[in-house]
């Protein structure tokens, strides 16, 4: 999940943030239970730094002062992204211009359409039969969809509705990984933080699947996300999504999450270690890495990765781990 902030008002982030605070704490909660949280929710804001959704999302009601000191929150995240991330932010908001810095790591064809002539986008087509169209400014998983080429399908028509986004040919991810949803690209991401002597430390991972028919696997999309243990690449919680409902299989398939192993785990790791050197001054990244059946793809980097959704999946704070690194 990138920066939700270059998409909303901070006015509509609040609002919603109290609004998902009120709804979580009213179906826990009643009476003076209820005002107490209400009191515990402006204590974290103000101690804390905070967000209402965070103190839900976190279980910020269920801990005591010292655990929470222990967890990211809105304001402390601000604070550590300003000091580890100084780079070229462009690099991974762009996704055209992150497309052309990491491409060794891409593992797949893709075209700039803003560049590209009809003839290269028509053989790009006519060549994969299934592409991607990706908006190259747009994050959480807008601005994305699927063509499968029909040669019924007016493709002028289609090149000049769509010529500032990036083309990419359509990942064809590992059976496995299909088998929790085949209509997304079930991904896993990988958490890197570069530490003072630039040594990469992978810290957390998730497996992020989609809940529905949607091309994206994005928790704000819909979908769902489980822990995976970074040594071993085996998924060891139940998955969860954004209105904290627990999944032990998947709602669609009813392929269990717990136990999972990601295929080519070593290979996965080994390539967000090595992106993660690319750009040594943007020192925080979450990468989204596509597995096949042939070997793994960097799909993209994210510079501000929610650290509160990777805080709520893994079921623990990073605040002191981290701020150890800087």
């Amino acid at each position: 999940m990138s920066d939700i902030f270059r998409e909303a008002t901070f006015q509509g982030l609040m609002h919603s943030s109290f609004g998902f605070f009120r709804e979580q704490m009213k179906a826990q909660y009643s009476g003076w239970g209820y005002f107490t949280n209400w009191l515990g929710m402006l204590w974290c804001v103000a101690r804390h730094g905070s967000s209402p959704a965070e103190y839900a999302h976190l279980n910020f009601d269920k801990k005591s002062d010292r655990e929470r000191a222990r967890y990211f929150t809105m304001l402390r995240f601000e604070r550590f992204i300003k000091k580890v991330n100084t780079g070229d932010k462009q690099l991974f908001i762009n996704k055209a211009a992150f497309n052309r810095r990491f491409a060794p790591y891409l593992n797949r064809d893709w075209l700039d359409l803003s560049e590209a002539g009809f003839e290269e986008f028509e053989a790009f087509v006519r060549a994969h039969g299934q592409v991607m169209l990706k908006a190259t400014s747009l994050s959480c998983g807008k601005g994305i969809s699927r063509y499968t080429y029909d040669p019924a399908d007016d493709l002028r028509a289609l090149y000049d509705a769509n010529r500032d986004m990036l083309l990419e040919e359509m990942v064809v991810q590992h059976a496995e990984l299909a088998a929790f949803n085949p209509a997304s690209t079930n991904v896993p991401r990988l958490n890197t933080m570069l530490d003072r002597d630039g040594n990469v430390h992978v810290f957390s991972a998730f497996l992020r699947t989609g809940a529905g028919d949607a091309v994206v696997d994005n928790l704000g999309a819909g979908g769902m996300a489980a822990h995976i243990d970074v040594a071993t690449g085996l998924v060891t919680t139940p998955a969860i999504d954004m209105r904290r409902r627990e999944y032990i299989l998947h709602p669609l398939t009813g392929k269990p999450f717990l136990g999972f192993q990601v295929p080519r785990w070593e290979e996965a790791v080994a390539l967000v270690t090595a992106a993660a050197k690319v750009v040594p001054d943007m020192r925080y990244i979450g990468w989204d890495v596509a597995v096949t059946d042939s070997g793994v793809c960097l799909i993209e980097g994210n510079d501000r990765a929610d650290i509160c959704v990777r805080q709520f999946v893994d079921r623990q704070g990073w605040y002191k781990e981290l701020s150890a690194l800087v």
